[in-house]
């Protein structure tokens, strides 16, 4: 079993980039799974070992602890986003048109996986939602920080911010407007399977795709009008 998307990793998310052998390629599978299936609190890597197969032992040679994973999985996953969104979005049209596209490829619940082998995209997805901050609400978070470990995070978000900046240069929190963006549309997601009254998303989610679209172009708008 060979992963043909390898995305460079933060040398702090691993001890052993899991990308590179077999053993570790069957963590990542198993490890999506199971937190998928049980969820984070109650993941331990001593349950990973026993779906896997193998020894604790050797999980530790490529992950200190569980919340390392996690942190993995979170890093991975917006490395993988933000190539995706580099790289489908048509670069011809306008910068408005460039943002929309990227924050639908960002928040959109997708119905098929893409061809990732190794990866269960769906259920990846699911988890960044779920229990991806928990990979920044910790009180390590300025030491991981440090390291350089939400670094994959951190240049998608320079990636749109310097989209809203070609809208409307005078625009003055677009990285606030991102990550809002971003984490709000997890949360709504989140409040549609699983608290419906906080929320007005319907049952396939498009409307939080067209709810934050409305948000991006009606805040940069009525800016861009406000300075006029």
């Amino acid at each position: 079993m060979i992963i043909q998307f390898k995305i460079a990793q933060p040398a702090s998310t691993y001890l052993r980039d899991p990308q590179e052998t077999k053993l570790g390629l069957s963590i990542i599978t198993h490890s999506i799974n199971l937190i998928h299936e049980i969820g984070f609190e109650r993941f331990t890597l001593k349950k990973l070992s026993d779906s896997i197969g193998c020894t604790e032992a050797s999980i530790y040679r490529y992950f200190n602890s569980k919340q390392q994973l996690l942190l993995f999985l979170f890093s991975w996953y917006w490395g993988m986003m933000n190539y995706r969104i580099q790289h489908e979005i048509n670069q011809s049209e306008s910068a408005v048109k460039q943002l929309q596209q990227a924050i639908i490829l960002l928040i959109e619940r997708r119905k098929t996986p893409k061809d990732l082998p190794v990866i269960d995209e769906l259920k990846l997805q699911d988890i960044i939602e779920q229990e991806g901050v928990k990979s920044l609400l910790t009180k390590d978070v300025d030491n991981m920080n440090k390291t350089g470990a939400f670094e994959n995070y951190k240049q998608l978000v320079g990636y749109l911010v310097q989209l809203v900046h070609q809208i409307n240069p005078q625009y003055a929190y677009p990285n606030m407007l991102i990550t809002t963006i971003i984490e709000g549309a997890h949360l709504q997601h989140f409040f549609a399977d699983h608290l419906p009254r906080l929320t007005n998303a319907n049952e396939d989610h498009q409307s939080v795709v067209s709810f934050y679209i409305h948000l991006l172009t009606s805040t940069l708008n009525a800016h861009e009008n406000t300075d006029n």
